[in-house]
């Protein structure tokens, strides 16, 4: 018996359909609190990110399905310290995210070396701002290209990897043990 035959015979009965009514409002506010739990859950919590590319190789492979958790930051961005793997809005295109390491932080100094052998330049990562690199030099798209980060585009720090393997993501420069 379909919702309708149902509603119809309930209304017949003299129950004016309100087994069906009542149905359709539990289920729609069991609907709304799982909506609730799983938005404060992804934005003021945890979050799911899909690693592509070769940047972050060797700390991620870059081939097949690498997935991270991170840890949202919303309005917390200030808590970013050099040597974490944050994810944040790629500043060139703001409908896309990276997922780069933090290797400096307000006030640190960054040298940067031409490609073409010039004389290095050194720049000051200035206030609400981060410098951000891949782990694969050679193959990275990051803050050496286009320059300093602000904090507000910071979205989450990773805190593990789930896909392919689990792995801890701690904290640390490229060079550090």
């Amino acid at each position: 018996m379909g919702w309708w035959a149902a509603a119809a015979a309930g209304a017949a009965a003299g129950k004016g359909g309100q087994g069906t009514a009542a149905t359709l409002r539990k289920w729609t506010a069991r609907g709304a609190k799982t909506a609730a739990v799983l938005h404060v859950t992804f934005n003021y919590v945890a979050f799911f990110s899909q690693i592509n590319g070769p940047s972050m190789f060797p700390t991620f492979s870059g081939r097949g399905w690498n997935v991270v958790v991170a840890e949202a930051l919303p309005g917390m961005q200030d808590r970013v310290a050099a040597g974490d793997v944050v994810i944040c809005i790629r500043p060139v295109n703001a409908r896309e995210n990276v997922i780069k390491r933090v290797t400096a932080v307000a006030g640190q100094r960054v040298t940067l070396f031409t490609r073409g052998g010039g004389a290095p330049t050194t720049l000051e990562v200035p206030t609400g701002h981060i410098w951000l690199q891949g782990d694969n030099l050679i193959m990275s798209r990051d803050s050496r290209e286009y320059g300093p980060v602000p904090l507000a585009m910071v979205k989450g720090r990773v805190v593990c990897q789930i896909l392919p393997n689990y792995k801890w993501v701690p904290p640390r420069l490229p060079g550090q043990p």
